[in-house]
């Protein structure tokens, strides 16, 4: 697994963009937060792969059990354009709201203390 982070010094990068140009990305420790319970849980053999969308408006980090399957959990990370909503909210399946929250270790902490299940 490969993850690549976004370099400041690099001018090619999304700090140097125009605002209205700019993606809503994962930093590094929330990367490292949501990345440390998939790498739990994928060695439990319950998670198998993930996919991670930018976009302008937000990030979304997609959890999936089986690589054909729609994705099983998202987090989803709002940028701070959106006044009304919590910085991150987690979707399961079907895109119903889980928890929100605007501290990621909150979800964080609802993805360990309560084994979620697809019915």
């Amino acid at each position: 697994m490969a993850v690549h982070y976004i370099n400041p010094s690099n001018p090619r990068t999304n700090y140097n963009l125009k605002p209205d140009t700019r993606i809503t990305t994962f930093n590094k420790s929330e990367l490292n937060l949501i990345l440390s319970i998939y790498g739990k849980n994928v060695a439990q053999g319950i998670w198998k792969d993930y996919a991670i969308d930018h976009t302008r408006d937000n990030a979304v980090f997609s959890i999936y059990r089986n690589t054909f399957e729609k994705a099983f959990l998202s987090i989803k990370k709002n940028s701070a354009k959106i006044k009304r909503q919590k910085k991150y909210i987690l979707y399961d399946a079907y895109q119903s709201k889980i928890k929100d929250a605007d501290v990621l270790a909150d979800i964080i902490n609802q993805l360990k203390n309560k084994k979620i299940r697809v019915v």
